[in-house]
């Protein structure tokens, strides 16, 4: 046995001593997020204080359930500082799971975040993070518990490991020596609290002085995401799972120099992927009542065979014990025993397994200085190789690892045989590896596979259920499991067969993951085994094999094969379809409309500010972030566009890089930063003229100001604030910022060549979709509708309760839905209700950064997708969730159709009172909390108002600590704040009846009222008799430029210019030529008001009746274009 020396020291110490010694030294990071070793420590010392004073010290158990955040860190430190122990319990556990967990410990103390506190009410909360503090030596001795770790039971219930301090240390010691850890490292922390490899990726690396980079639980189950995360932290260790290991791309991830997988046997084909430039590639071998290992192997070069699990750790020692209790040799099968540092104290409350499993060691001996040293049976079957390492075999007993978690089958059959309706049970293990349980009894398998969902993890939970009439059994009275799983291909059969080449290539994919020979269209991906890494894999399978860009969320959602197929035909290619660089700038679709918006309706132009304000404490560089400022429109030269105007039709222009200007104002109070702050949210921007963007710092004190950033939507939208913070904070450290793989122009020109391959057939679906659908959604008003649309915005909000949002969760993911559909569904219940009609139109935005090159852009990336809910009265809450789901679904099929060719092609855009089609916006946030990070600043986003309503009303929602926020914000000029109030209250309302009766029918619903205009195509104007011909003056002239501007060879006199094939740009065209030619003064409300010749004739000469001087102002006008024209020639 090798000998490595370790500190007398507990490892909440060794973390605080780095504390001490480098302060300033980032301890966690998160995105924007970090958290320097000052303030965990200061954190964790401020919790253990109050733990202490409730009791917490050595010989105590403490629970910590937290969220995947740099507080669950501080909670677990906390913890370690008083000397107890920790259990830690993962949120995204069952809650009966949780309870078993925290009831075999005796728990009466819980550390908890928002959403941890759901589980236990009365848990203690992680303090706001100081800046300052002490804390104090750990007071535990080196035999006191560490922590206490669960695994799954023979006997139903979990078993508590109990690893002491000792070990701790030594452990986090060993791995630092054996990786070669220290203060440069940074360490991804991938894995559960719950599982014992955190202690490799979160512990190890704070007791060598590194930092732990914290993936949230979004970007872990993305494999696109989770690449991000680790290269934009320039991740330089993680210990990965095996299944993980092929989803990651190495060459992406050049700051990783080492990698440690285990748990399970990883893929040899996967060393020579990950040792390319001298990347070190570990296999840790070992159970949890080893602390975490106990032998390793490293491996290099090219492997076609099982990698061994290697040599004993230091501190370690192993045996291969044959079925007659003596030492194998080389080659002979044996079961390994193990002992040494790492070895566990047993299991908490059950001495009996503790004296089974740890028994005295027969083979070291007193002379060599091991008496009374006891060794861990691990029921793993091994072999000694020639060279020294060992080999894994198998299981000599029937625990079993999906998922890199350790499965006890016993405890599977228990809990099945405790439902009330269950005679007998038996649990086998399916290719893949999975789970199926063989049942007798009276329950159905969608029962059964919910009653092992309330109470154990997924890993646990059966892919699937057989009832049976009996159980076979053998000769010796046991049950027939080889029998049984041959019953299983015969019992299950697959739906139709996949049709579409899209189809068959998932379909290949999913049978290789899954194990299966057959894959039907509408297979459920989850109930077919797949979980969350399958997940992934089969994401990063499909980006690779049919150059898509899949995302996580197509599968999540999608769960069929027929669904999934949907998504990712509709997902834009990778590859061949890269972004052309250098294109010249141009306008995208939406900021046409936005222009369009911002020239018809001064009023909607405050509407469309973006304000982001923070107040940062601390010294400010005003001339680092001036220069920051600087240095990000040079990057994002979106924020250097102007959008000017020739003859009413918009273009872009790029300004040449600036410095950015940052005026400073000194304020005396409060008072006047809200009213300035509420100037900066109204002003209007000249789109022609001024820059997009800009800055204001507001000066509180010496070391208090803050930054307020105003950007019109045309240039900015809700993503963009991350990725704006982002650059900024890196150019003020003085990081110089690398160049965009592309500019938001080359993303028009890309987006109009997908566009121009699909846009008729996607518009050709939204016009069958919403063929016969109501455009008007009008609900009760609190005063009259103006003749014009008004935008004048007032917001009300309130929160949903931790455990609502978790259950909103759960509730979405039993039903393969996101919280998003379930808000949706809510939603369209609401409104049903008060509009009085069940056939609805709701605008979404959909953001279009599926190109990985457009990631990191700022820039407007929305298109508003009309989504239409029919809230029949004879569907379940359930059933209307599906609805929303499906329809969120097949508005990502079908992206090539702006919002304003669907309004043009059903010809709705003759309106001024409201916007055509949709009146009511449904938007969820599913992105992290910006924040803003100037070195040596603390940031705190500070409130602003609402800069005006785009629409009738929008809900917003977004989650944040565990809670999900619902906002309306509503036009003042038709609601009052009480009835808006009410709406969000009956949201909530439906949301918490809906989730508790989801399969209860007979929602109170109407359809819509007789008078409601319903979507009608336009139809070709072939189809339509001719009308009467210009007859004066006036008309001949507007029906010539109406027959210029629409291509038309003549149109008459009662044609609708809308239904003529007008549009909102061709309208401004229109207005700006009449003017000029006829010499008057126009607005483009006119023309939506007189939306034919004759009307509008009518219009202009009751405004003029001088037919002398109109002839007088035409002629004039077609002189000046015919000079303008020649000079343009010329």
């Amino acid at each position: 046995m090798t000998t490595l020396a370790f500190p007398d020291r507990r490892f909440a110490d060794l973390v605080a001593e780095h504390a001490k010694l480098r302060p300033e030294a980032v301890a966690i990071q998160q995105w924007q997020e970090t958290v320097t070793y000052q303030e965990l420590c200061g954190t964790a010392g401020e919790l253990a204080a109050e733990l202490t004073r409730r009791g917490a010290g050595p010989g105590v158990l403490i629970g910590v359930c937290a969220d995947r955040q740099p507080e669950m860190v501080a909670g677990l430190l906390g913890v370690l500082m008083t000397g107890a122990g920790y259990v830690p319990l993962d949120p995204s556990l069952p809650k009966a799971r949780l309870q078993d967990m925290a009831s075999e410990a005796g728990l009466t103390t819980f550390v908890c975040d928002p959403v941890g506190l759901k589980h236990f009410s009365t848990g203690v909360p992680v303090p706001g993070w100081r800046q300052e503090g002490t804390w104090p030596l750990c007071p535990a001795k080196a035999d006191d518990l560490a922590y206490v770790m669960f695994t799954s039971g023979s006997t139903g219930r979990p078993k508590g490991v109990m690893i002491s301090q000792d070990s701790l240390t030594e452990f986090v010691t060993n791995l630092a020596a054996v990786a070669d850890l220290g203060h440069d490292c940074r360490s991804l922390a991938f894995s559960s609290i719950g599982f014992d490899a955190s202690v490799i990726d979160i512990l190890t690396p704070l007791a060598a002085g590194g930092t732990v980079a914290l993936v949230g639980s979004a970007d872990r189950a993305d494999p696109t995401r989770l690449q991000r995360f680790c290269a934009e932290h320039r991740v330089t260790v993680a210990f990965l799972p095996p299944a993980v290991l092929p989803i990651l791309d190495p060459v992406g991830l050049p700051s990783m120099r080492v990698v440690l997988t285990g748990s399970e046997a990883p893929g040899p084909e996967q060393v020579a992927r990950w040792t390319t430039d001298g990347r070190r590639f570990l296999n840790l071998f070992g159970p949890t009542e080893m602390t975490v290992y106990v032998t390793w192997f490293e491996a290099s070069g090219s492997w076609d065979k099982p990698l061994p699990i290697g040599r004993p750790a230091a501190n370690h020692r192993v045996y291969v014990v044959t079925d007659e209790m003596r030492l194998a040799e080389v080659g002979e099968p044996g079961e390994l025993w193990a002992g040494g540092s790492g070895l566990a104290k047993g299991y908490l409350g059950d001495p009996e397994l503790t004296a089974e499993k740890f028994v005295p060691d027969p083979f070291s001996g007193a002379a060599n200085g091991f008496a009374d040293a006891k060794l861990y049976r691990t029921g793993d079957l091994v072999s000694w190789m020639p060279d020294g390492t060992l080999q894994f075999i198998g299981r000599v007993d029937r625990q079993i690892k999906i998922r890199g978690q350790r499965i006890e089958i016993g405890e599977v059959e228990a809990v099945l045989r405790g439902h009330p309706d269950v005679e007998h049970a038996a649990v086998a293990v399916a290719p893949g590896p999975s789970l199926v349980a063989f049942v007798t009894g009276g329950a159905s398998p969608e029962k059964l596979r919910e009653h092992c969902a309330a109470s154990l993890p997924a890993a646990m939970v059966p892919t699937t259920v057989l009832v049976l009439s009996e159980l076979p059994l053998l000769s010796t009275g046991k049950v027939d499991l080889d029998h049984l799983l041959s019953m299983v291909p015969t019992v299950s059969q697959p739906s139709a067969s996949p049709e579409t080449p899209v189809e068959q290539e998932i379909a290949v994919v999913w049978a290789e993951l899954l194990g299966r020979s057959d894959v039907g269209r509408d297979d459920d991906f989850f109930d077919a085994g797949g979980h969350s890494i399958t997940a992934m894999r089969l994401v990063a399978s499909l980006r690779s094999r049919l150059s898509r860009d899949v995302a996580i969320e197509d599968v999540l959602e999608g769960r069929t094969l027929r669904a999934i197929a949907s998504r990712v035909t509709g997902a834009p290619s990778l590859g061949s379809e890269k972004p052309v660089r250098g294109r010249p700038p141009a306008l995208s679709p939406s900021q046409q409309r936005l222009w369009f918006l911002d020239r018809y309706s001064p009023a909607a132009a405050a509407a469309y500010n973006i304000t982001l304000a923070e107040r940062l404490r601390g010294p400010l560089d005003l001339t680092a972030l001036q220069s920051a400022l600087t240095a990000v429109a040079e990057r994002q030269q979106v924020l250097r566009w102007r959008i000017p105007s020739t003859e009413g039709v918009p273009y872009a222009v790029l300004d040449e890089p600036n410095v950015v200007p940052l005026p400073v104002i000194d304020l005396s109070s409060e008072r006047e930063l809200a009213g300035l702050l509420s100037a900066e949210v109204s002003r209007k921007f000249e789109l022609g003229t001024d820059a997009l963007w800009y800055n204001r710092v507001f000066r509180l004190g010496p070391e208090d100001h803050v930054l307020a950033i105003t950007a019109h939507h045309a240039v900015f939208d809700g993503w963009s604030q991350s990725l704006l913070y982002n650059d900024l904070a890196a150019a003020y450290e003085g990081k110089s910022l690398p160049a965009l793989p592309a500019t938001y122009a080359d993303y028009v020109a890309w987006r109009e060549e997908r566009r121009a391959q699909r846009a008729d057939e996607d518009l050709g679906w939204w016009t069958s979709h919403l063929a016969g659908v109501p455009t008007v959604l009008e609900l009760p008003n609190d005063r009259p509708r103006p003749v014009e649309q008004s935008f004048a915005g007032g917001h009300v909000g309130s929160w949903l309760e931790a455990d609502t949002t978790t259950e909103l969760q759960r509730f979405a993911g039993r039903l393969g839905a996101t919280p998003s559909a379930v808000l949706l569904a809510a939603f369209g219940v609401v409104l049903a209700r008060l509009a009085d009609q069940t056939d609805l139109v709701i605008g979404s935005p959909m953001v279009d950064r599926r190109h990985q090159d457009f990631e990191e852009m700022v820039g407007f990336f929305i298109e508003i997708a009309p989504l239409r809910l029919r809230m029949a009265a004879d569907r379940s809450f359930a059933e209307h969730v599906r609805a929303a789901r499906d329809e969120l679904i097949a508005a990502l099929a079908h992206p090539e159709a702006p919002l304003e060719r669907i309004v043009h092609a059903f010809g709705l855009g003759g309106q001024v009172a409201r916007n055509p089609l949709v009146q009511v916006l449904f938007n969820v946030f599913n992105f992290a909390a910006p924040k803003l990070d100037l070195g040596g600043t603390v940031s705190e986003s500070v409130p602003v108002q609402v800069p005006g309503s785009a629409f009738d009303l929008t809900l917003y929602g977004v989650e944040r600590d565990g809670r999900m926020r619902l906002e309306i914000v509503y036009n003042t000029d038709l609601f009052d704040e009480l009835r808006m109030s009410g709406l969000l209250e009956s949201l909530r309302e439906v949301i918490v009846q809906g989730m508790a009766a989801e399969d209860v029918v007979g929602l109170p619903l109407n359809e819509a009222p007789a008078g409601v205009p319903r979507a009608r195509p336009r139809p070709s104007r072939l189809d339509t008799p001719f009308a009467d011909p210009p007859a004066t003056a006036t008309e001949r002239s507007i029906a010539a430029v109406w027959c210029e501007v629409l291509g038309l060879a003549e149109v008459g006199v009662t044609e609708n210019f809308f239904d003529s094939g007008g549009g909102s740009l061709a309208i401004v065209v229109v207005q700006q030529r009449l003017n000029r030619l006829m010499g008057s003064n126009l607005r483009v409300v006119d023309l939506f008001r007189h939306p034919t010749i004759r009307a509008l004739g009518a219009h202009l000469d009751g405004a003029d009746d001088a037919a002398d001087a109109i002839e007088i102002a035409m002629r004039r006008g077609a002189a000046r274009r015919g000079r303008r024209r020649g000079g343009n020639d010329g």
